[in-house]
């Protein structure tokens, strides 16, 4: 899960975006990104065969000359400039159907796009020229009186809890990022704050509706098209096909929960992280925590179903043990309260209904930004906490926050086989986060340059965790929900001894390979 830094208050988390109301100004290319950072300079033109199969769908087709082009083509992270080739606002079913179907004909690849928020501009297409198929207009949400939810494949976090909670007080495990889609989300595993509890958000899908190359119209669940469902469930972002609902089985929180913070001077660090690590083996499920550690301390954060008493028992083991907190802070309230509070949505807002993300409320956390993962399969060796203490005092300059996250696993997680879906990490006893940001602007524009030394500072540091990692955990593990480009042997880092099966639903599925991007899963 993707969050703030303790000098930032920012927080982004995971696969696929766009939101138009960041660049209502950018109504054209501007000269300066002849020069692509991270693509090739131009797109490729859609061709006239292309744009005939796709005019039945009028102006929900946007190409290079289409006045809201520019401020449609970037995802969440504004460092991808990627020139799709075609952009198509999808807001039914057969809109996706018809533009599956031509793309497929044409031999264009295609990047489906639920928020946007892909480490690598992924859900952009990750090079030039594809086309992508926007899902934002998938924004709906039913509850049913037992909890059973079907919500559009473009829907965000935020305004999703906030639906949830109004029709019945339902929430899902899932992630802290309010404008992160729940598509991408969902389809790489989705981990939160109640994940210890009630697993990763994969495991509450009850079935997923979904469209693959050829334009036909699939239901994968347990019972049809069972290898499908297999493969959706943790390697699904952007490889097989479009999904464009999921039906979960929704949470009932607790009627009180118990949402908290405490935080330590950096020097604190090997006795706060020694202690912190130790208390994963035997903490109750009912505790959902998150370390940061960062130039300015360490901050753990998190919630418990139950009541201040309660919690100050489950926290009891940790606190303990751990160096005294400097500062603390620990409010009890409703559930969705503790969503708006770790949302971190710019100027902090009280009101639940800023979890909407429309009108003044944005998210706090950078647009522009570089993220990295490891997990971690057993409790931390000294010389990694070590590691932790040294990097995290580290302020690149250029930076507006850099930090590690430190996500402690295990409960729920571990209930379910690491077979029985693609998401291999079952084993997970923490997953670090390791994140530069720069740039931090609500209301971004795009252009900026990189910030070289919050780069260096990610190449240098990550160097050292993988040459620990190597000598103490075993094989190397990363979590593909903050995917990486320069991560070697990501096919087995992301996918393990999945991989070779996940090739083989790839070529029944996708055949011809029109879903691709830079890692998606190849044809055998």
């Amino acid at each position: 899960m993707y969050t703030p830094s303790l000098s930032s208050a920012a927080s982004m988390l995971l696969l696929l975006s766009t939101s138009t109301s960041y660049f209502a100004q950018a109504a054209v290319i501007p000269s300066h990104f002849a020069e692509v950072q991270h693509g090739t300079t131009s797109a490729t033109s859609p061709t006239a065969t292309l744009l005939a199969c796709l005019k039945p769908l009028g102006s929900k087709v946007l190409t290079s000359s289409s006045p809201n082009y520019n401020q449609e083509r970037y995802g969440f992270d504004l460092r991808y400039n990627y020139l799709p080739q075609v952009i198509v606002m999808a807001t039914t079913v057969p809109d996706v159907q018809t533009a599956t179907k031509c793309a497929t004909d044409s031999g264009v690849a295609i990047a489906p796009r639920s928020g946007g928020h892909s480490f690598e501009g992924y859900s952009i297409g990750g090079e030039n020229g594809s086309m992508v198929i926007d899902l934002t207009g998938f924004n709906h949400v039913s509850v049913s009186a037992s909890g059973v939810a079907k919500v559009g494949a473009g829907m965000r976090l935020g305004p999703l809890y906030l639906e949830l909670f109004k029709q019945g007080g339902w929430t899902l495990n899932a992630g802290t990022c309010p404008s992160v889609g729940v598509g991408g989300h969902t389809l790489g595993g989705g981990f939160g704050l109640l994940g210890r509890k009630h697993g990763l958000l994969i495991d509450s899908i009850v079935e997923i509706q979904f469209i693959n190359a050829q334009g036909e119209l699939l239901i994968a669940d347990a019972n049809n098209n069972k290898d499908l469902f297999y493969a959706l469930r943790g390697a699904g972002g952007g490889s097989y096909g479009v999904v464009t609902q999921f039906t979960y089985q929704a949470v009932k929180p607790s009627s009180t929960v118990t949402s908290y913070t405490y935080d330590w001077d950096l020097k604190d660090y090997k006795g706060v992280l020694r202690a912190y690590v130790d208390f994963q083996v035997n903490a109750s499920r009912d505790v959902g925590v998150e370390m940061n550690v960062g130039p300015d301390g360490l901050e753990m954060y998190g919630l418990f179903e139950g009541t201040k008493a309660q919690q100050a028992e489950a926290m009891k083991g940790f606190l303990s043990k751990a160096p005294k907190p400097k500062r603390s802070d620990v409010r009890v309230g409703r559930h969705i309260d503790a969503q708006l509070r770790f949302s971190y949505i710019a100027g902090n807002p009280t009101n639940i209904e800023a979890l909407s993300l429309t009108g003044k409320y944005k998210p706090g956390d950078s647009r522009y930004t570089k993220g990295k993962s490891l997990v971690y399969p057993e409790p931390l060796k000294d010389s990694t906490i070590e590691l932790l203490g040294k990097w995290g005092a580290i302020t690149p300059k250029g930076s507006t926050a850099n930090y590690i996250i430190v996500d402690i696993w295990g409960g729920a997680v571990s209930d379910v086989s690491a077979d029985a879906t693609a998401f291999i990490h079952r084993n997970a006893h923490s997953v670090f986060e390791f994140v530069a940001e720069w740039n931090e602007d609500p209301n971004a524009k795009p252009g900026i340059p990189d910030c070289k030394d919050c780069l260096a500072w990610m190449k240098n540091m990550y160097a050292e965790f993988l040459d620990d990692f190597k000598a103490n955990y075993g094989p190397v593990r990363g979590y593909q929900n903050y995917i990486d480009k320069e991560l070697t042997n990501w096919e087995d880092a992301y996918y393990g001894d999945a991989f070779s099966r996940l090739k083989q639903i790839k070529k029944a599925v996708d055949p011809g390979n029109t879903f691709r991007f830079p890692q998606s899963i190849p044809l055998p």
